[in-house]
């Protein structure tokens, strides 16, 4: 489930929008209205959501180089 960002783009406004969407396409294609001057926001980020480790199963940590 990807966390999609939209931003406003008219001057005075630049609302940021954050929501949880079922795919990222679905994501890039929703039209989300901006709750402060009612423009279409466009998605400027689409993420994927990623496991946390359990650090019960690392054996060792290694310092990255």
């Amino acid at each position: 489930m990807p966390l999609c960002v939209y931003l406003c783009y008219t001057p005075g406004c630049q609302t940021k929008v954050e929501r949880w969407q079922p795919s990222a396409e679905e994501g890039r294609s929703a039209r989300m209205e901006c709750p402060r001057c009612g423009v279409v926001m466009e998605c400027a980020w689409t993420g994927t959501q990623t496991r946390t480790p359990n650090l019960k199963d690392v054996s060792e940590i290694k310092p990255r180089s």
